[in-house]
């Protein structure tokens, strides 16, 4: 079912004043496209390096230096979730159409109802909304082992992901790619919806669709879900390391209380040292500083990694540590869970 979404009196906005709530660095490459590319941004919202520290902003980027140089005004608000504070700014504003990306909160909706056309955001999975709402849908995509990304932009509402949708665009995630690499390709697929819709959603032509099939959601992931559980499969392993690499806190094991962060690694070898140990060091490799690891189905190459006064030996074997959240047999991620969706 769509329905065509219309301003006032069906008349187009002049001189539309257009408003980008971003802090992160895919939100920043976005921010800019849509500026220097697509229409004039008015005011950007974003956050202080002080508070990006302080609510633990996964990959901030300043903004302010670029809004400075382009004549942009810049609101920090007051808290990252907004208060009634930022309500009365944006009442005052009365801007026409906020858009959002690398904003990992949801926007009140007094603040969504001061614009003129609304607010417009980007979410997807694998499967397409209203399936995969929630957190982290792309890092789960990698650690799920699914193969294309399905993303949107939508109406953005006071759900989580909620909202109707005006255009989707698919990307493929092949066996290189890490988390860091589907960041690149979503801003590449959202610069392509905003090319294609902002032009009628201004101009209040655009038609947007309900999301009518029954919705699942993606858990909350946390730094410690990044335990690497060595009997594990090889593929599992790799998913969850390529999913939470830079800008990501990474993968972990540990070995004598010392935590050895893996930032990449690759599937080695089914065929060689089958007898080992899930999580023994089967081989070191001094020049490169790499090392191969047994797992329970083969062995993983582990090209970047990073510990305190720790170096790799043959015959160490490293914690098998608990994550229930990964492909492991007790994992316990539900469609149905909704909880940890304030963003």
């Amino acid at each position: 079912m769509k329905h065509t979404q219309l301003a006032p009196e069906d008349e187009p906005i002049r001189d539309p004043q257009i408003v980008f709530a971003s802090c992160t660095d895919a939100g920043f490459d976005l921010f800019r496209y849509v500026h220097e590319e697509l229409v004039e941004v008015t005011e950007l919202v974003s956050l202080t390096p002080e508070q990006g520290e302080r609510n633990d902003v996964c990959s901030y980027y300043n903004h302010a230096e670029y809004a400075a140089d382009q004549g942009i005004s810049v609101y920090y608000p007051q808290t990252y979730g907004m208060d009634e504070r930022d309500v009365d700014h944006f009442v005052t504003l009365n801007a026409d159409l906020l858009l959002v990306h690398g904003w990992q909160r949801l926007i009140p909706g007094d603040v969504l109802e001061s614009f003129t056309r609304g607010a417009l955001g980007l979410h997807g999975s694998a499967f397409g909304l209203p399936k995969g709402r929630g957190r982290s849908p792309m890092n789960w995509s990698l650690i799920e082992d699914l193969d294309r990304f399905l993303l949107s932009v939508m109406h953005l509402d006071e759900g989580a992901d909620s909202g109707d949708v005006v255009a989707t665009n698919k990307f493929d995630i092949n066996r290189h790619d890490n988390i860091q690499s589907l960041y690149h390709k979503l801003v590449m697929a959202g610069q392509q919806l905003f090319d294609e819709i902002l032009d009628d959603v201004l101009a209040g032509t655009a038609e947007f669709e309900v999301q009518t099939a029954e919705p699942t959601y993606y858990p909350k992931r946390n730094p410690e879900d990044g335990a690497i559980h060595w009997e594990d499969a090889t593929r599992t392993i790799y998913n969850l390391v390529r999913a939470v690499a830079r800008p990501y806190p990474g993968a972990f094991t540990e070995h004598d209380g010392t935590q050895i962060t893996i930032w990449d690694a690759q599937p080695f070898s089914s065929d060689l040292l089958l007898d080992e140990h899930p999580g023994t060091v089967v081989q070191v490799f001094r020049a490169s500083q790499q090392f191969v690891v047994k797992t329970s189905d083969g062995t993983l190459l582990v090209t970047d990694w990073e510990a305190e006064n720790w170096d790799p030996e043959r015959g160490m074997v490293l914690e098998s540590l608990t994550n229930e959240i990964s492909d492991s047999p007790n994992r316990i991620d539900r469609p149905e869970h909704e909880d940890s969706l304030t963003r």
